[in-house]
């Protein structure tokens, strides 16, 4: 019983600095991106993340980099990311070109 609550403490950790990390890279590079927890019913991925960026940044450039980021993260952590990139909000309500990130 405690090994499988001490995995379970591991994974939480390894979770948590998974998320740290990408917050970080996100935010080094888009300084005003909005992230929030993506509540989708995927199995493979362990944390899904929704990034929003203003105008002024390409989705499909923000897209292929956080390819890359979720990749880096993958390899040395073993944590599976899934990420959505969209705009922020507008003030009608709409939100446009959102692309999905394996």
């Amino acid at each position: 019983m405690k090994v499988t609550q001490q995995k379970k403490k591991a994974k939480g950790r390894t979770l948590a600095d998974a998320a740290l990390r990408l917050s970080q890279r996100v935010h080094e590079r888009y300084p005003h991106a909005v992230m929030t927890t993506l509540d989708v019913p995927y199995t493979d991925e362990d944390l899904t993340i929704e990034v929003s960026l203003p105008e002024g940044y390409a989705l499909r450039e923000a897209n292929d980099e956080l390819i890359r980021f979720c990749l880096e993260i993958e390899d040395e952590l073993g944590v599976s990311i899934l990420t959505q990139v969209s705009r922020f909000i507008t003030k009608e309500g709409d939100t446009s070109n959102t692309m999905s990130v394996p």
